[in-house]
């Protein structure tokens, strides 16, 4: 028998390599791998809770090049930017970053990340892509801006012990290197950008380094004296430490404001109802209302000035005991991946009653509990006990939950 349909074997890669996806893949033992968005991404190497304890107690690195990187310049790059943000930025230095979120006109989120200053007329940020929303309001201002993600990889270096390996790397003292602030240096013969920055809430760096010189620099790290105690981590173990800091994703725990967001993820939150302000996801120390006029300030001071307007994230923790003993009654087992649930969100009752949702929810080896983020009225006591509804196997569990202030963890990063 013939068969005529069968063609060449493809020869191609599905997903396009990051500069580090070499020497991640060598270092991979469990063959897991997660998509961000045309890149993959090791989910776990060695385990979620080990790679989860070695940014607390050690170092990692974990490759974040696939983070969607735009640079925005020309000589009105500062003035455009700062009608942008809610933060001002006629106080980012060169080489210096801030944690912002950007809002439409509506005070709505679009993206949140780090605005990071090049010079006086070039400025990075690392969140998601927004060309549209930058297109729309670029007006008369002189400015360009282009996606160049793919022009840089990023190599996250956090834990207690990124300091040493950086300076046993670099041959510098980096001691001096406050946070937010970059300066340039050189590994393993390549240029390389040092931040003092990371998702981890740790202390750490951020490595950019030019596209053929991550194995290189991967390498390197590994190679130093304090390089021994480095765990590569993957997506699923930095999504814990992620939550443990208090740090939200886009499409994850708030869906996206704004002209590109229908296309900016293929799944996650999209509902009108998850759409967000700075203040309902904890972002509200964020917002500079003493800046004269940005994108969303009328809306955001009227927020401001509301009484129990809209909703509030809090750390939410549930009870896994309860959890445990519900799913041995039912004869299922429990949670036996570790992973955070990302997607759909699951819902939030008091008395019966829905009254929110939680998101990026589950296990954290570090505080021995279950937690994720409670979206709630803003006029929510947080003493008041919540129950969080529990999907497992097709059913439905009531677990006990509580709320508390975010972060679930304040590490120290001096």
């Amino acid at each position: 028998m013939s068969l005529g349909f069968m063609g060449p074997p493809l020869r191609e890669a599905f997903f396009v390599k990051t500069p580090f996806t070499d020497a991640s893949s060598a270092a991979h033992a469990k063959g897991l791998w997660s998509a961000w968005g045309e890149n993959a991404l090791p989910d776990t190497f060695r385990g979620i809770a080990r790679e989860a304890a070695a940014v607390r107690e050690a170092a990692m690195v974990e490759d974040k090049s696939p983070l969607a990187k735009i640079h925005i310049r020309g000589p009105d790059a500062a003035r455009f930017v700062d009608r942008l943000v809610p933060r001002d930025v006629t106080k980012i230095a060169t080489n210096h970053g801030n944690y912002t979120p950007w809002c439409d006109h509506d005070g709505k989120v679009i993206v949140e990340g780090m605005l990071m200053r090049l010079s006086d007329t070039d400025f990075i940020v690392t969140a998601g892509l927004m060309e549209r929303w930058l297109a729309q309001n670029r007006g008369h201002f002189d400015v360009q801006f282009d996606d160049v993600t793919d022009r840089f990889g990023i190599l996250a270096l956090q834990g207690p012990n990124s300091l040493a390996i950086l300076e046993e790397a670099t041959g510098q003292d980096w001691a001096d290197l406050r946070f937010s602030r970059a300066r340039p240096s050189e590994i393993a013969s390549a240029p390389v950008h040092v931040w003092r920055t990371g998702f981890t809430g740790v202390k750490g760096y951020e490595l950019w380094v030019p596209p053929a010189a991550g194995n290189d620099v991967w390498e390197a790290l590994l190679a130093t004296p304090t390089g021994a105690t480095i765990e590569p981590c993957g997506h699923a173990s930095q999504d814990v430490v992620r939550v443990e800091a208090g740090m939200v994703l886009p499409a994850i725990d708030y869906a996206r404001a704004g002209p590109d967001a229908v296309m900016a993820h293929s799944y996650g939150l999209t509902g009108e109802e998850y759409v967000a302000s700075p203040f309902e996801i904890n972002l509200g120390r964020f917002v500079d209302l003493a800046k004269p006029a940005f994108a969303g300030r009328e809306a955001l001071e009227e927020e401001s000035r509301a009484t129990g307007r809209g909703r509030r994230m809090w750390a939410m923790r549930a009870d896994w005991r309860q959890l445990v003993t519900l799913c041995v009654a039912s004869g299922e087992v429990p949670i036996v991946d570790g992973k955070m649930r990302r997607f759909p969100p699951l819902r939030l009752l008091s008395g019966g009653e829905a009254i929110g949702y939680a998101t990026s929810a589950g296990w954290s080896p570090f505080l021995r509990d279950m937690i994720g983020f409670a979206h709630v009225p803003a006029t929510r006591d947080p003493e008041e006990p919540i129950t969080l509804l529990w999907e497992q196997h097709g059913e439905t569990l009531e677990i006990p939950a509580s709320l508390a202030p975010l972060p679930f963890v304040q590490p120290a990063r001096t």
